[in-house]
Formats: structure tokens, C-alpha cells, sequence
């Protein structure tokens, strides 16, 4: 496995490759977060880049991250510890104001990515479309991620968002199933099974709209009276567009639901062999026999993973989401 990193300052490309220093930590998210660049080089007085210069990472000659430089870090024997994130790092640290009508969550992101000078890709978002949206204050990463749950909601698909090559990319759940198989047969040997309701699960729901004067207020509500007695009220509270009736309010409230009402179970594999075909959002196939109270055996969807590359080998740590209603 070949691996190349170019640095741009300017007009001038550099091959820094020579003068890496360890490893390389390449992390990429479907979770909301920047890709990220780790790595450190030998200052030879050639080489010259500063911060806002492009950072390029090949392997095998594919590039697998396009970023910028953010940190450096010289240390007294000259060696440069360097951080640097792809476009989405932009949308994390900005905050803005929008207000949107009747637009899509392609639209959305074309627009905040006009606004903030950011590339735009292949961008999958189901067609539909939000009534009304307006935004205020928050982060262009929060402002996409709320467009693209609403879209999840109406259409009963999952939409992720991540940068691939310097590119924003918006895809479907399904378009990035893999072929691949995961083992615990020498090919997993250290893992971290966590579960979890602290965060991220609801027993009830209520949706509520609060538009016009003229249009009279309503709201739904859901439960699951049998996990709310187990677990205490946990409640999903969110406004929704004034133009829902109340069949789109009821088949929402549902359906967000039977998403949320479940037990959090997380999975972080560590120190495997890698392969770089292997992507946050990937949904892979993944056997542990015998893990905690359930042997695992079924699909599982990478949210988060890091290559780590390093004196010709390649290590993988993939942070997995066990996809189980419960």
C-alpha cells in the first residue's frame, strides 16, 4: 500500500511524503463531524506551508482526503505535529441565519455552500421538500443535518452527509451497503460494546406547530406507555410546519417513534487490518458470537472510523452503530 501527501501553499505543490514522521490518522464521520488529517513531518526547510494551505492524502494513488491545515505543533527537534479538517469543519464552526421556503435539502446546502465558497457533489436528498424553515443562529452543520431528518422523516430513509475528496457528498442509507464481512476470528480481537438511553431514545413524542395567528394551533402526541414506565418519560419535542395537517403530524410523531424508542447499542472495533474501501456510512456485514447479551450477527453501519497508516501497515477503528429496535 503506497500513500502520498501533497501540501499547497500558493502555487506551490510539495511532496511532504519523504519527510512524514509515523503515522498517519485519517478520521472520517457521518455523525455530524469534520474529516480530519493527523500527521507529523520533518521541518527541512524545503518544504513550506502554513495555515489555510490545502492538504492533499492519496493511497494508491485515489485521493481520500482533501482538507486544509488548521494546527502545527514544532517541537525543539523540528518535527511539525499538523491538524487539518476538510469542508466540513465550515459548516461546524459557522453559525448564520436562513430562512427557507418550499426548498429541498439539495437546495439548502447548494445555497450554504454558494454562501461560504464551499464544493458541492452528488447530492441525494429524496426530492423532498420543506414547506417552510427558518434557521436562526445556529450552525450551517446543524441548519443541513435538521433539513436532512426532516427529509428522513418524510420519506423513511436515512441521508448522510460527509466531504469525500473535497467535495460535500449527501447520500442515501442504501447506496452505501458494502460487501464486506467482518469476523471475530482473528480479525477482531479488541472491541467496546456500549448501550445506551441517555442520549439519543424517546418513549413519547409530541410535535406541535406554532405558525400564523390565524391558524389555530395543534399538536400530536405518541407514547410507549410500557417503556415509559421502564425507563421514565423521555420526550421527543419538536415543531413542525404549520401547512402538516394532522394525519402528517400523527404518521411523523409514529414514526419517529418507533426510530427513537429503543436502547442505544454501540460497537468500537479496534486495532483490525484495514481496508481503505471501508467508509463512515458504510453499512457492513459483522459476526462476534456471544458479545454482552446478544451474539451479534447481522448488519451494522460504521458512523465513524479512523485509518491509521504507519511504517507500511494499515490499521483500521471503526465506531459501529448495531442497528436493533428493542
Amino acid at each position: 500500500m503506497n500513500i502520498k501527501l501533497l501540501l499547497q501553499h500558493g502555487t506551490s505543490i510539495y511532496d511532504a511524503t519523504p519527510i512524514l514522521e509515523g503515522r498517519v490518522e485519517w478520521f472520517a464521520s457521518v455523525m455530524g463531524k469534520a474529516g480530519r488529517l493527523k500527521f507529523r513531518v520533518v521541518r527541512d526547510g524545503i518544504v513550506n506551508f502554513v495555515e489555510g494551505d490545502r492538504v492533499s492524502f492519496y493511497v494508491d494513488s485515489v485521493l481520500r482526503f482533501s482538507g486544509f491545515v488548521m494546527t502545527k505543533e514544532r517541537t525543539s527537534e523540528q518535527i511539525i505535529s499538523v491538524t487539518a479538517y476538510d469542508q466540513m469543519f465550515y459548516l461546524v464552526r459557522n453559525k448564520g441565519t436562513y430562512v427557507f421556503l418550499n426548498k429541498s435539502a439539495k437546495e439548502i446546502i447548494q445555497t450554504i455552500g454558494a454562501d461560504y465558497g464551499l464544493e458541492i457533489g452528488y447530492i441525494n436528498d429524496g426530492g423532498w421538500r420543506i414547506p417552510q424553515r427558518i434557521e436562526e443562529g445556529e450552525t450551517l452543520m446543524d441548519m443541513i443535518l435538521s433539513a436532512l431528518e426532516l427529509c428522513g422523516q418524510a420519506t423513511g430513509k436515512e441521508y448522510f452527509l460527509f466531504d469525500r475528496g473535497g467535495q460535500l457528498i449527501v447520500k442515501e442509507k442504501k447506496e452505501m451497503a458494502v460487501e464486506a464481512v467482518l469476523r471475530c476470528d482473528g480479525g477482531i480481537s479488541e472491541y467496546t460494546y456500549r448501550t445506551d438511553i441517555s442520549k439519543d431514545t424517546y418513549n413519547a413524542v409530541q410535535l406541535y406547530q406554532a405558525g400564523r395567528k390565524e391558524i389555530e394551533r395543534k399538536a400530536w402526541k405518541a407514547e410507549n406507555a410500557e417503556k415509559v414506565k421502564k425507563w421514565g418519560r423521555l420526550q421527543y419535542y419538536k415543531r413542525v410546519p404549520y401547512t402538516m395537517n394532522s394525519a402528517q403530524m400523527k404518521e411523523q410523531a409514529e414514526r419517529i417513534l418507533k426510530e427513537k424508542c429503543r436502547v442505544v447499542k454501540k460497537l468500537t472495533v479496534e486495532n483490525i487490518n484495514g481496508d481503505v474501501m471501508l467508509f463512515a456510512g458504510n453499512t457492513i456485514w459483522l459476526e462476534i458470537p456471544g458479545l454482552a447479551e446478544i451474539s451479534l450477527q447481522g448488519q451494522v453501519l460504521i458512523e465513524s472510523c479512523t485509518h491509521i497508516f504507519e511504517e507500511g501497515a494499515h490499521r483500521m477503528q471503526l465506531d459501529i452503530r448495531i442497528e436493533e429496535v428493542g
